[in-house]
């Protein structure tokens, strides 16, 4: 029996792995998005970097978008400001010369231009950045005419110039013709910082209540965490939607890579993933089917709203969508199942409070810890490989992985052997350890969410935890704790590969953080799992 709950712990573990990057769900989004076209104009458009530093080539691109809007029915203008020329085309419902309100498709039409990376100044293609924007928008514009008859609303699409220079094509167009956005009742910018992974909406606009049921309720394979709206606030980083949220409702999608692959030479067309390519689509072109046909929607205040959402992601299980009011309900249940919890296995004399207490101090100080350690590792790395160190953008430290993995190996595999000879000695190490480490995690939940608003990434891990704990008191009620345990790795191995890649390997001392938390419950899990008391 032993070793028929080993397999099956593994064979679990490694499908939830599977999952958690997304094997099941957006890898096969080029099943439901055509991408055969998108690919074809890609090619074309990452030929040659069209900076702002090559006028002809960008002019080039910019010609390219003109004809293929014309082609596909449009009437496009290519309006020009002085060195800034962006492209701007006008659908129409059949019969109609205007409408009361319009959805706005926005991505820019220039590469980076030239960057130093150790290797010498090098330019980026924009075969991602930003030509999955600018591909996924014709092929989005072209399968929404195939329903043109049944439209009760308009389309705009702006194509950008200038934007990696301080987001001039929009400024001009904000400035300059800002009768383009006349009525527009929503507006999708589409980025990509790298060329892989999942298309994450990654950011909204404010009072996203109703942005966000409509995005819950109508994209396909869904992929967002509210919270990166709130990180984004406050890092460097800019895109064009930077301009327009202060205006408009609206969304900001990207796939977010680490950054060997952006803004560099290796933005190139060998490098393109089509199954990001259509994950974009897949979630985006069921919306605006949904926008242009929908009656309700020709009012232009439709998406603007004083509320927001608290909405994340679990892959393979779909995506949450809370009101403030209830994501406070569901913190105090874990509140009030963990003192439960807690109560029951010190009244049966599984615990003792003061070894709870203890545990917590240990594993904060040892989380602290592993932290700075890993960080001085990074920073070490760095300066050895004459990289500039940064905790949130460590760029072109070519062995990253490599130095992720060991790191995480090493970690657990020096916690692995501390937790089995401590359980040797005294099976109720398990839970005094378990519930120390919770007790950590729920402040630290309370902390977050009466400051950031947002905590899913501790509150849900701990939550499955409290849970499994709880029904472990009653007999063979362990075999819960494998569900658990497997809901625990899908959403803390999705969140730290999302946080990793957007922070780069500057973070990895945060992200082990996280990651030694979520060991601990993993290896508390198993251990219930395989052991029933009785």
């Amino acid at each position: 029996m032993r070793k028929i709950k080993i397999v099956t712990v593994l064979l679990s573990c490694i499908l939830a792995f599977l999952v958690a990057v997304g094997t099941f769900t957006f890898r096969r989004a080029g099943n439901d998005f055509p991408t055969e076209k998108a690919v074809q104009d890609l090619k074309i458009i990452s030929s040659k970097p069209h900076s702002v530093l090559h006028p002809e080539e960008r002019e080039a691109v910019r010609n390219y978008l003109h004809d293929r809007l014309e082609e596909l029915g449009g009437s496009p203008e290519i309006l020009r400001y002085d060195t800034v020329a962006n492209v701007y085309c006008r659908f129409e419902p059949v019969g109609r010369d205007t409408s009361d309100s319009y959805l706005l498709l926005v991505a820019h039409l220039d590469s980076r231009f030239p960057e130093q990376t150790p290797k010498g100044t090098v330019c980026s293609y924009g075969a991602a950045d930003d030509g999955y924007g600018l591909v996924v928008i014709l092929e989005l514009v072209r399968g929404a005419l195939e329903y043109a008859a049944d439209w009760n609303q308009g389309l705009k699409v702006l194509f950008t110039d200038s934007e990696e220079r301080d987001l001039d094509g929009m400024r001009c167009a904000l400035e300059r013709s800002n009768s383009l956005f006349d009525n527009v009742g929503l507006a999708v910018n589409v980025e990509a910082r790298g060329v892989k992974g999942p298309a994450l909406l990654f950011e909204t606009s404010g009072g996203n209540a109703a942005l966000m049921d409509f995005y819950t309720d109508y994209a396909h394979s869904p992929y967002t965490y509210s919270m990166t709206s709130a990180v984004y606030e406050v890092m460097p980083n800019y895109t064009d939607f930077t301009l327009l949220k202060p205006l408009f409702p609206g969304y900001n999608f990207s796939v977010i890579d680490n950054l060997h692959y952006y803004h560099n030479d290796r933005d190139n067309f060998s490098n393109i993933h089509p199954e990001s390519i259509a994950h974009y689509g897949v979630q985006l072109a069921p919306m605006l089917r949904e926008y242009l046909t929908g009656k309700q929607y020709s009012d232009p205040e439709y998406f603007r709203s004083d509320d927001s959402r608290i909405v994340f992601t679990v892959p393979g299980l779909g995506t949450f969508n809370f009101t403030r009011t209830g994501y406070y309900l569901l913190n105090a249940v874990a509140l009030a199942l963990f003192v439960l919890t807690m109560s029951l296995y010190a009244a049966i004399g599984r615990v003792r409070m003061r070894n709870v207490l203890r545990n917590s101090l240990t594993v904060t100080c040892c989380g602290v810890l592993l932290a700075a350690a890993v960080t001085g590792v990074v920073y070490a790395a760095a300066r050895l490989s004459g990289v500039p160190f940064s905790l949130f953008s460590t760029k072109f430290l070519t062995w990253d992985w490599i130095l992720s993995l060991v790191v995480a190996g090493l970690t657990a595999f020096l916690y692995i052997r501390f937790f089995v000879s401590k359980v040797r000695k005294s099976d109720n190490f398990v839970f005094e350890h378990v519930l120390g480490l919770l007790l950590v995690m729920l402040v630290l939940s309370a902390v977050l969410l009466f400051t950031v608003g947002e905590n899913f990434f501790l509150l849900l891990p701990a939550l499955c935890a409290v849970v499994a704990l709880l029904l472990h008191l009653f007999v063979y009620m362990n075999l819960m704790s494998l569900p658990a345990l497997l809901l625990v790795e899908i959403t803390g191995v999705s969140f730290l590969y999302n946080l990793y890649t957007a922070l780069t390997v500057g973070s990895l001392g945060i992200v082990m953080f996280l990651a030694y938390f979520y060991l601990i419950i993993a290896a508390s899990l198993v251990r219930c799992f395989m052991y029933q008391r009785r």
